[in-house]
């Protein structure tokens, strides 16, 4: 039985002694999931400026609030988004102070306009002529404010949410881009930017890829828990590099309604675009869907499927901790742990089905102290434990479980299980897909769950979400002067352990700078502008259906007559 030490094996049996891992915890804590900083950059401690200084030579021109009659100054006063060139401008430039028109010769007033994120001053004489006009902000073809079109972009490229950032230029009493002008410029520029650069960069990683055979791990993400999903996105990552390679997204209308058959389908769609791509693929590494796993020995049998022993040895730790909470098996909450890093230490050690059920069925044996045994569960001939004799130290004080007890057989039949025991071809390799549980938690950054998004831009955010994964996931870690990595520790809630990993170089985000030069050139090539009615694109599921409703929605008033209330006269 393998336990939670080191291991090192010696001649004949081996001892046995080692800290299985997933990433960067052991696999006791096997809901973990690793790559915590991927999501946000972590918080670095950094110098931070004296708040209160001494007061420099302050000018006329500088408003100051030192009192609470001055707070107007703040909470009573617009902002806006002004660009630094456009105010250098404005700070050089020369306006006469009377009407310079023939025969006028009255004062000029400076009068403010705002509109979007833009500020406009106008200098005219009171008798309507304009001298001179200033914007705050570079403006593009057909008018567009430059910084609403950055507003826009940066609000979709960061992950966040329109009327959340609303709300915050609300408080801060800052002009704002309208929700109506957002979506315009979110479905005529952004996401067609956003598909444009992704296609982009698949081609170079798949160029990078040419004449390798590929191991790919799959998995899908729902948008909501349950089986009430509208959305699933199924990523293909490509092992060696940690790179995704493909992400497909896909509406519950284009599987007739079923959120259950949204995995198969973008599993289908994923492996068709990579094939269609001209990869070699040699292996595939996914959960043990079983509508994926008719699909491969159907489909595709040439290529060997996996299962990730991350996902089975967290299902097994479930079956374990299940059948601790019966009174009679409360003893078999003390091993849970140690089975599962057997389990896990199975799958890593064993070459095939013989090995894997001579050393992984032994566990029945270990668990009420028999660590030899007559008759061997496989024609390998084992028939002792792979460890040395040990002491209270090395069993960490546990009691040995009785044989025949009530916690024993169902140990039994935790261990025996038809339905794993058939499924142990597909743990051989030692495949975990954790790697894209961490992307999927990636994922959170851009399209949380419970937010309403239409299918294009629900496809927009898986893909930003990929390509900021795909940009950061080879950064170095950084290093102490000493020259050792630095750690940051986490508290995970759910394992109750503290945890830690590597801090990795900050983000650089080259892929935005990328991104909005697609979006300005497009703009720039635009010529209808963004009164130019919109037909929906190829593929979008609201052609099937307009709401994802199994019936058409009936008239308000008709809901509204409906709705009665006992309280109602």
């Amino acid at each position: 039985m393998s336990g939670n030490k080191r291991y090192q094996k010696k001649k004949g049996i081996g001892h046995i002694k080692e800290i299985m891992k997933i990433g960067p915890k052991d696999i006791t804590g096997i809901e973990d999931c690793p790559g915590v900083e991927s999501v946000f950059p972590t918080m670095e401690e950094e110098e931070v400026e004296e708040e209160e200084k001494e007061e420099e030579e302050a000018g006329p021109s500088i408003c100051r609030v030192l009192t609470g009659e001055d707070f107007h100054h703040l909470t009573g006063n617009k902002t806006a988004l002004v660009y630094l060139m456009q105010l250098k401008t404005l700070a050089n430039k020369k306006v006469d102070s009377v009407c310079k028109v023939k025969g006028c010769g009255e004062g000029i007033d400076i009068s403010i306009k705002h509109v979007g994120s833009a500020v406009y001053l106008k200098w005219a004489c009171r008798n309507s002529h304009v001298m001179d006009r200033w914007c705050s902000q570079p403006v593009l073809n057909k008018g567009l404010h430059g910084g609403d079109l950055m507003i826009a972009s940066s609000i979709l490229f960061s992950g966040n949410n329109f009327n959340k950032m609303e709300l915050f230029a609300k408080f801060l009493q800052m002009g704002f881009p309208s929700q109506s002008s957002f979506t315009r410029l979110q479905r005529r520029h952004l996401v067609p930017s956003v598909d444009h650069l992704w296609s982009q960069k698949q081609e170079e990683l798949i160029a990078e890829l040419a004449n390798k055979d590929l191991v790919l791990l799959g998995d899908g993400r729902m948008d909501s828990p349950g089986h009430c999903a509208q959305f699933c996105t199924y990523t293909l990552m490509e092992k060696s590099t940690k790179k995704i390679l493909s992400v497909k997204t896909l509406d519950k209308r284009e599987t007739e309604g079923k959120s259950g058959n949204l995995e198969k389908a973008g599993f289908i769609r994923g492996m068709q675009e990579v094939q269609d791509s001209g990869l070699k693929v040699a292996e595939v590494v996914t959960d043990a869907h079983i509508q994926i796993g008719a699909l491969m020995k159907k489909d595709y049998p040439a290529v060997k499927h996996s299962h990730d022993v991350w996902h089975a040895a967290k299902n097994i730790g479930k079956k374990l901790i299940s059948a601790g909470q019966e009174k009679s098996c409360k003893e078999l909450q003390k091993w849970s742990k140690d089975i599962v890093n057997h389990f896990w230490f199975t799958c890593k050690t064993a070459n095939n089905i013989d090995e894997f059920m001579g050393m992984w069925v032994g566990v029945l044996h270990h668990v009420v102290g028999e660590h030899e045994w007559y008759l061997p569960y496989s024609e390998m001939g084992l028939s002792m434990c792979k460890h040395d004799p040990l002491t209270g130290e090395d069993t960490g004080n546990k009691e040995y479980l009785i044989k025949g007890s009530p916690a024993h057989e169902a140990l039994r039949k935790i261990i025996l299980d038809k339905r794993l025991l058939h499924k142990i071809p597909y743990y051989l390799n030692f495949r975990s897909t954790a790697e894209l549980e961490s992307f999927h938690n990636h994922m959170l950054m851009y399209s949380s769950k419970r937010f309403a998004y239409t299918p294009p831009v629900y496809r927009a955010r898986s893909l930003l979400a990929a390509l900021d994964y795909n940009e950061n996931v080879d950064r170095e870690p950084i290093t102490n002067k000493d020259g050792t990595v630095r750690m940051q520790r986490t508290y995970n809630k759910k394992s109750g352990r503290w945890t830690v990993y590597a801090v990795k170089e900050k983000k650089k985000y080259t892929h935005v700078s990328s991104l909005l030069n697609i979006v300005l050139q497009k703009r720039l090539e635009d010529r209808e502008g963004l009164q130019e009615r919109m037909v929906l694109e190829i593929g979008d599921p609201r052609r099937i259906s307009r709401t994802i409703a199994p019936v058409p929605p009936p008239r308000t008033q008709q809901l509204v007559e409906e709705k009665k209330s006992r309280f109602d006269a």
